[in-house]
């Protein structure tokens, strides 16, 4: 029965659905709209300057420039040293684990939404890159397997981000001095993250999705991968096009020749990284966010590869994956700065909460958690639109500020299941198109949302 409803949804999907830039274009639009008849004193100029301007905080149209090129990196780093021989070893031997279609989904979900729970960033590309080494070896050994549906296996990585190590909501509110800390002080990641509610939650998703992903694979194990995917897609120990150390330099090799070919300058590089990460990891102790990921990347491509020139070569061919990141952060960011800057968001936010009581709140705060989702993809930035008018109500109701806070999380992370923002950096990977996948993740928001909004609810 999920196979034919995949099936239903991903045809839905594909016929109805923009391409997620002109989802973008159609949400600004929609977003100028809904302020101008519901957020209070908003007039069209207001609007125009608050797209571009937000409330004055770095947050209009180009209030994500940081954040896109964190994004870039991560995508261009974490797909380069993915490339280097000994990396591409490891995913090879963790992608013959699965011998199935079906299990080969499952597998990649479990490891996919894993790994997002440890880290956000980090969870994301691997699980991109094990999709596809999962495809290659799928595809040596003749078995057919559904490659979007693989690869909305690996989006679910970003299904229980939020309730994680990484998480942004509850890690910013457990840091001194936020910007909510005047109203409700430093809340503690033993009322968040490492609440027995967050590991129910994560756990049932953990071991429910992948079940779900398996139940939707066509029967016919039908492989669906485009052209030019399969022509790229080759097994790990397939030739490649470095120059080995092994091979020698060629004869009268000029000295750029040499020094480009030396993986000495990289490896005094790597070696000062390095030294920098000890520190940091020494004093701040296992702190990390896009910055930090991203330095990691940077550091073990420098090391992994056979010299810069190679690892230069790796990083030109995954900065081709980043053309969606560099052309739609600066519409959603345009987008949240008009919900912040209007008010919108706190008319959303207010218009749940005034069916809530002390006990109700979190869910409620859930499901418009949810329905920001789609304007505000950002979990930082939903969290900043979202946060003050659910834990004002929360003061005033006496509720618990820890599942509040939680309950924002998990309406932003189960939101990706219909939102493909986060999808650009995976689908650069794995050269799928969002309404590919989108299907798919349509069937696991259905079956997450109710999860999250029992435990919410009874626990």
């Amino acid at each position: 029965m999920l196979e034919r409803i995949g099936l239903r949804f991903e045809s839905w999907y594909r016929q109805y659905m923009p391409d997620p830039f002109l989802l973008a274009l159609i949400l600004t639009l929609a977003t100028f709209l809904l302020a101008f008849f519901l957020a209070p004193e908003s007039s069209f100029p207001k609007l125009i300057q608050q797209w571009f301007y937000g409330s004055g905080k770095n947050d209009g149209f180009w209030g994500l420039l940081t954040f896109a090129m964190q994004m870039v990196l991560i995508v261009v780093t974490g797909e380069a040293v993915a490339a280097s021989p000994l990396i591409h070893r490891a995913i090879k031997a963790l992608a013959a684990a699965p011998r199935t279609p079906a299990s080969a989904v499952a597998f990649v979900s479990f490891v996919s939404m894993l790994m997002g729970w440890l880290h956000w960033g980090f969870g994301l590309i691997s699980a991109a890159l094990l999709a596809r080494e999962v495809a290659a070896q799928a595809k040596a050994r003749g078995m057919k397997i559904h490659y979007p549906l693989l690869g909305a296996a690996a989006y679910t990585s970003l299904l229980i981000w939020h309730g994680g190590l990484s998480a942004s909501a509850p890690l910013l509110v457990n840091t001194d001095h936020h910007f909510l800390y005047a109203q409700i002080g430093q809340v503690p990641l033993q009322q968040t993250i490492f609440t027995p509610m967050n590991f129910v939650a994560c756990a049932l998703l953990l071991f429910i999705v992948p079940f779900v992903l398996a139940a939707m694979t066509p029967l016919s194990g039908q492989i669906e991968i485009s052209a030019e995917t399969l022509a790229e897609m080759q097994p790990i120990d397939a030739p490649r096009t470095e120059t080995s150390p092994a091979q020698g330099e060629p004869r009268n090799a000029t000295i750029s020749e040499k020094i480009n070919s030396s993986p000495l300058v990289s490896w005094l590089i790597a070696a000062l990284g390095i030294a920098f990460l000890i520190s940091h990891f020494r004093t701040k102790g296992l702190e990390l966010d896009p910055d930090i990921v991203n330095f990691v990347f940077l550091m073990l491509g420098l090391l992994l590869h056979r010299s810069p020139v190679a690892y230069m070569k790796a990083v030109t061919q995954s900065v081709r994956g980043t053309a969606g990141i560099v052309l739609q952060f600066p519409f959603y960011a345009g987008i949240m700065g008009i919900m912040k800057g209007s008010g919108l968001g706190h008319v959303i936010g207010a218009f749940f909460v005034q069916f809530a009581s002390a006990n109700s709140l979190p869910f409620f705060a859930f499901l418009s958690s949810v329905f920001s989702k789609l304007f505000v993809p950002s979990g930082g930035g939903e969290w900043a639109v979202e946060g003050p008018v659910m834990l004002e109500a929360a003061k005033n109701l006496s509720a618990s500020y820890g599942k509040t806070i939680m309950a924002v999380a998990y309406g932003n992370m189960v939101g990706n299941m219909f939102q493909p923002f986060w999808a650009l950096p995976l689908l650069g990977i794995m050269n799928l198109r969002a309404r590919e996948i989108m299907g798919y993740c349509l069937v696991v928001f259905c079956f997450a949302l109710p999860i999250l909004g029992v435990v919410l609810l009874v626990m």
